[in-house]
């Protein structure tokens, strides 16, 4: 095993004040991602009015551009995680997707937006993977879950300060230089794209100098290999970006079988993509459906891209779940081959699904339904959201370790229980009457479906070695990101533009509730054998574990 690099001192232990002034770092860190990453949602009026988008070209731009790079992009940036400093791994995507964010201000049409919001997702990759990893080493299992619950709290930060500074911005903004003048000519929605971006590089700079810890050693399984990052890095870029995947499969001499399952896939992908692009196209009014490009008669539409990016995302997916198998068969047997992992990952992506789908839309519900300025509707919907997910997420991940403590199960029976208690409570809140009592249901749909995370993402560690735990975390993420994100505000503005009914829209997406229980059910059943033969599994699959 190689020593550490120069400048990586780990930790003695994951011990003191230390490891709280991390968590807060890390939570800032998150707090901007979502910041920059969620304020579309407020801005979505004024940028379809001023670019003349229709719903589903506003989701594929929050959803679907977003998410299909922040998922690919994920399975290297969570590899290069395991072997590489993780600090300056963050710090170095929080520059990239706060500049990401500020271009999105100079966007003149969507095709720009949609670039813009590919390199938000690029940076945003960075992060998950790495924290979780992080988390891990500096705090021991018994205070995991309420570690990972307070930095989740960055989430509701976030998507708060998202609605009120995006809303504030732009009615301020109108204000000042509504008759003209405004700097650099920026609109309202650019100028709030481009002020949100600019606290990322103070905290880039503090994530910079985090100290490493030692990898395992809260868990008594210390491993202290360190490669290379970017030999690293590239080499997973091999395994994701076609056509380059190809040419992986023969460097890692993969056998005609594997191949063929391959091709198989990637035509499965192709003939997908291609259907649902006509499907799309055929029922969405030819006045909702802009044309980015026009090749020789073939228009090629939002729609268009929607399901091109998305079965780029799957099948880079794919292609690398291949390639892990062939060059580090223990991770892949933890992470792939694991019924408890495969069911987390199902059931967080569907909770995504749904959660996104939700979220994504509210406040332009909120200001269109009720007739609302955007400051007034993103201030008090910020402060709803803000204030929900901190309880619930804080609660979930405190109830997440007491259910723990008395039984392997325990946690995900919480995360359950958040998942699908949303359920009885969503009719209401979007058939309100008014903005205040949309409000007061929110706060409590928020709270419960907060409280999920913490429980599962511990889960999801504690079901691998710690070298592989960021590798994991990019699993998880990626599912959540690429089905969540990548079709739950999609499929809501598909459905709306179809049938002209944003409320029926919403509601739609409850139809993966009985396929999001089936995935749990899955991984409760599972996962005590599952982390109990942690180490006798990894063996099995030719991992070196000394007793």
């Amino acid at each position: 095993m190689a020593s550490n690099e120069p400048g990586d001192s780990p930790a003695a232990k994951p011990a003191g004040r230390y490891r709280w002034y991390v968590l807060a770092v890390l939570t800032a860190a998150l707090a901007l991602s979502l910041l920059d990453r969620q304020i579309l949602t407020i801005l979505a009026g004024p940028i379809k009015a001023d670019l003349g988008l229709s719903d589903a070209e506003i989701g594929l731009l929050y959803g679907t551009t977003f998410a299909v790079f922040y998922s690919l992009f994920g399975i290297p940036l969570g590899r290069v995680s395991d072997v590489w400093l993780r600090g300056r791994l963050m710090a170095l995507g929080l520059i990239g997707w706060s500049a990401m964010t500020m271009f999105s201000g100079f966007a003149a049409n969507l095709t720009q937006l949609v670039i813009a919001r590919m390199g938000v997702g690029v940076g945003e990759a960075t992060a998950n993977s790495a924290t979780y990893s992080l988390l891990s080493d500096y705090f021991p299992k018994e205070q995991r879950a309420t570690a990972i619950a307070l930095y989740s709290c960055g989430v509701s930060f976030g998507l708060g300060g998202s609605l009120w500074f995006g809303g504030s911005i732009v009615d301020l903004w109108q204000g000042w230089f509504g008759a003209g003048g405004a700097p650099l000519g920026l609109k309202a929605w650019q100028a709030a794209f481009v002020i949100v971006g600019l606290p990322g590089f103070l905290v880039a700079a503090l994530l910079w100098f985090v100290r490493e810890p030692q990898r395992g050693l809260a868990d008594g399984l210390v491993q202290t290999e360190t490669r290379k990052p970017f030999p690293v890095f590239l080499s997973e870029l091999l395994a994701i970006l076609p056509p380059l995947t190809l040419v992986n499969l023969i460097v890692h001499k993969a056998t005609r079988r594997v191949w063929a399952v391959h091709l198989l896939v990637l035509a499965a992908i192709v003939l997908c993509a291609a259907g649902l692009i006509v499907f799309t196209n055929g029922i969405v009014p030819a006045a909702k459906r802009h044309v980015l490009f026009d090749i020789g008669g073939f228009q090629i539409t939002g729609h268009t891209v929607q399901w091109t990016a998305l079965g780029i995302g799957l099948y880079g997916v794919f292609s690398w779940a291949q390639t892990l198998r062939l060059r580090d068969a223990p991770a892949y047997a933890l992470i792939f081959r694991s019924p408890a992992m495969l069911g987390l990952m199902g059931a967080a992506s569907l909770n995504m699904v749904l959660n996104y789908g939700l979220t994504s839309w509210a406040p332009f519900y909120a200001v269109t339904t009720y007739k609302l300025s955007l400051a007034r509707v993103g201030f008090e919907m910020g402060v709803v959201a803000a204030s929900a997910g901190l309880i619930g997420t804080y609660l979930g991940g405190v109830l997440a370790d007491w259910a723990r403590r008395r039984s392997p199960r325990g946690r995900l029976y919480v995360s359950l229980v958040s998942m699908i208690g949303s359920v009885p409570i969503a009719p209401f809140m979007f058939s309100a009457p008014t903005l205040e009592i949309m409000l007061a249901w929110w706060l409590v749909l928020g709270t419960i479906v907060t409280a999920w995370i913490a429980g599962m993402a511990a889960a999801t560690q504690e079901l691998v070695l710690p070298r592989m735990r960021g590798t994991a975390a990019a699993a998880l993420t990626l599912g959540m990101s690429m089905f969540g994100l990548g079709l739950g505000p999609y499929s809501v503005g598909l459905v709306s533009d179809a049938t002209g009914d944003l409320h029926f829209a919403i509601l739609s997406v409850y139809a993966v509730i009985p396929f999001l229980i089936l995935c749990m059910l899955l991984a409760i059943r599972h996962v005590g054998a599952t982390e109990a033969n942690l180490v006798a599994r990894a063996r099995a699959a030719g991992e070196s574990i000394e007793p």
